[in-house]
């Protein structure tokens, strides 16, 4: 892994930039001017430069939310979320094959509203599970009665935000993608689709049309999520280190075992020129 202090020296290399939202150009209530910046270099370069976020949100509502915080819509080619890409996926994936009743596993009303389900709160009764962002404060134990009842009577789960951790105001808090892992763990069906899950990748090449691995870059603060996804597409990546790893930076064993695990090409302690 290569240290690096301005993102600039990597502009030449790459035609393709695919970037995480939260952690690397906000922090969920304002933008970092210098990753807005950094942006702005990209398209004075003619550079293409991709948006991918674990939202559990379509992307338009991603959109809205850039606009909110003063992202311009003219400082990126694309946008995508995983939730946009469950949404594209649940009648192929899940009312196809395995029916249309929900059991919302901690669902929020809009995202049942944005997903138009239909629901039920008996277990023995629904097809397929679903779970996307959580509240703060949760742990897996308030999960872990509902996951043993799911296992019981063979409910595959859909989670719409693999995210494990979000790093929110100084605090972690947890994902959805934790109690879909755990499920996984315990002998669960589990359906994905944003980082670092294929589809959300497969998207992006068909719809930049994308035919050289090597001229991607992905830059993210998660590599569990952003450098593990570049990682299975060939791409390389370049890791935020004051994102959702930091309070982990200190921890030496534990943050070398992760990048031996994930080896991010590059890194930098936060996105600017």
């Amino acid at each position: 892994m290569k240290n690096i202090s301005s993102f600039k020296s990597l502009v030449k290399n790459y035609d393709f930039f695919l970037f995480d939202q939260w952690g690397v150009l906000h922090n969920g209530h304002k933008k970092f001017p210098q990753a807005e910046e950094c942006l702005k270099y990209l398209k004075k370069k003619n550079k293409k430069v991709i948006l991918i976020s674990n939202s559990s949100r379509p992307t338009p509502h991603s959109i809205s939310n850039l606009n909110k915080l003063g992202f311009s819509e003219e400082l990126y080619d694309y946008c995508i979320t995983s939730g946009q890409i469950a949404l594209n996926s649940i009648k192929k994936d899940i009312y196809d094959n395995i029916g249309k009743i929900c059991y919302p596993l901690n669902l929020s009303k809009d995202k049942i509203n944005f997903f138009n389900l239909v629901i039920t709160k008996d277990i023995k009764k629904a097809n397929f599970a679903m779970i996307a962002d959580l509240e703060s404060g949760l742990t897996i134990l308030d999960f872990a009665t509902t996951l043993d009842k799911m296992l019981k009577n063979n409910i595959p789960l859909l989670c719409s935000n693999p995210d494990f951790l979000v790093y929110d105001n100084k605090n972690l808090s947890m994902c959805g993608g934790t109690i879909a892992q755990l499920y996984e763990d315990m002998g669960g069906r589990v359906f994905r689709y944003g980082k670092p899950f294929i589809p959300i990748y497969k998207d992006i090449i068909k719809q930049m049309k994308i035919t050289k691995s090597s001229k991607v870059i992905v830059i993210g603060d998660s590599l569990w999520h952003d450098i593990a996804g570049g990682n299975e597409m060939g791409f390389d990546g370049l890791w935020i280190k004051n994102g959702v790893h930091k309070p982990q930076l200190n921890k030496k064993k534990e943050i070398k075992l992760l990048l031996d695990t994930y080896n991010p090409k590059y890194s930098i302690k936060e996105l600017k020129l």
